[in-house]
């Protein structure tokens, strides 16, 4: 058999979510799934006849195989597989909450998302548009009835389903969070009052408000409501227009929330002064790089992604020999915004938006970006796109960062010490030839 013709950089395009090989699974992500030395069970074996009860953090998840009727459920933790010992019911809310784990290491966040059983069951997305085909039957709308009521929970809220059988199994994606075992339940149970934030209990009663309009100024602008849960209430279809209403997948969803608030925030941040300096911020975590370049200059951004050889996505389409140099990818908008996805850089270009956004608005300032990320060896397995944001949010954090005095001296000072040469990463920056061949009202005074 010939092997159809591929890409080089196909890996970095796909991620594991498109299969652009022709694979029926990624098999990087079948190598990385097994890692014996931080899951805290036998990966591929499975447990039967299983009751749990326990502080959903809370969770919820909504899956994408089979859409539009496909795999619903809320995430409860089963306390035989945890290794953390938490003292309060409170403490759960960690588990769900990647907003709190930068600075945590690798071992912690597979063990947190280890530690949350999915409760599955099937239904049709389309809760706005239902006809006798997609109605849920009685056992399935009370199920989901009790899931989306759980994911409009302010705190951990104890739960309580069963399993005829759980598949002990890590599901890693490069956009949402890790998950950990599943199964499929026809019981759920909530054993106590659900605490909801009032601002999400405005926004899920009103079935006349736009879920943009819910997301974006409701619920982040104005509720401070945190993005997880945000993230939560969008994917249960709990937001928008009554006949519009359906569950959003939870990969989906989280570059659909990311992608709502930052183009929010550039509306406001458009009518902001430019800043005056040319600044470089920087930061690390769990062997991702970020340099961070804000220059004077309508709003703009582009970011930069290079995978070293030997790291998550830079092998060949077979899985096994490795690149012989670092691949660079990139995504970018001008003024006036994108008009397609960013399907090179994929989710990470809008986390890393969102976060850069939210600090150009608190500062009150308009700005150009560019965002260089540097992927090495030591980031074995995806965890999802909250390290783009939460690193970048970091980075920002510094309140001396590398300033300049001119552009040229910027990109310079941004290039140095980077896996690839100057001249390459320039050559790829579409917002670096823009500004130096743009030509300016001065050009024709």
């Amino acid at each position: 058999m010939v092997r159809p013709p591929t890409d080089s950089n196909i890996c970095l395009r796909c991620k594991g979510g498109k299969l652009l090989c022709g694979k029926k699974a990624c098999p990087i992500l079948l190598k990385k799934s097994v890692l014996k030395s931080i899951i805290p069970f036998d990966v591929g074996k499975s447990l039967k006849n299983v009751e749990l009860f326990g502080a959903s953090p809370p969770g919820f998840f909504v899956g994408r195989y089979n859409y539009p009727k496909v795999a619903v459920g809320p995430m409860i933790p089963f306390s035989e597989f945890s290794k953390q010992k938490f003292s309060t019911k409170a403490d759960h809310h960690i588990l769900d909450a990647p907003e709190l784990w930068f600075g945590k290491e690798l071992t912690d966040i597979i063990q947190y998302r280890s530690n949350l059983v999915r409760s599955n069951f099937k239904v049709n997305v389309k809760l706005g548009e239902q006809t006798i085909k997609n109605k849920p039957s009685l056992k399935e709308q009370r199920l989901l009835d009790r899931s989306q009521l759980l994911s409009m929970a302010s705190q951990p809220t104890d739960t309580e389903t069963q399993f005829g059988k759980l598949s002990l199994r890590m599901m890693l994606d490069n956009h949402s969070l890790p998950m950990g075992p599943s199964g499929y339940t026809d019981k759920i149970r909530i054993t106590e009052n659900v605490k909801v934030h009032p601002k999400v209990d405005y926004c899920v009663a009103d079935t006349d408000l736009k879920a943009q309009d819910a997301v974006a100024e409701k619920l982040y602008m104005e509720g401070n409501v945190s993005l997880s849960t945000i993230q939560r209430v969008f994917s249960a279809g709990l937001l928008g227009e009554k006949k519009r209403r359906k569950l959003v997948p939870t990969r989906w969803t989280i570059t659909a929330v990311d992608d709502i608030i930052s183009k929010k925030l550039i509306e406001e941040i458009k009518t902001f002064p430019e800043i005056n300096e040319y600044q470089i911020f920087e930061s690390a975590y769990l062997d991702n790089h970020f340099r961070i370049l804000l220059f004077p200059g309508k709003f703009a951004f582009e970011m930069n992604e290079v995978w070293a050889p030997n790291s998550l996505w830079n092998v060949s389409p077979d899985g096994e020999s490795l690149s012989v140099k670092p691949q660079i990818m990139t995504d970018y908008e001008f003024y006036r915004g994108r008009k397609n996805y960013a399907s090179n850089i994929t989710g990470a270009y809008y986390a890393a938006r969102k976060s850069v956004c939210e600090y150009l608005h608190k500062i009150r300032r308009q700005a150009r970006i560019i965002i260089f990320r540097e992927v090495s060896s030591g980031y074995i397995v995806p965890l999802g796109v909250w390290v783009i944001r939460e690193t970048v949010k970091n980075a920002l954090v510094d309140p001396k960062p590398i300033v300049l005095d001119n552009f040229e001296e910027a990109i310079l000072k941004l290039g140095q010490g980077l896996l690839v040469n100057q001249e390459e990463w320039e050559h790829n920056s579409k917002l670096i030839n823009f500004i130096r061949n743009q030509r300016t009202i001065d050009d024709f005074l």
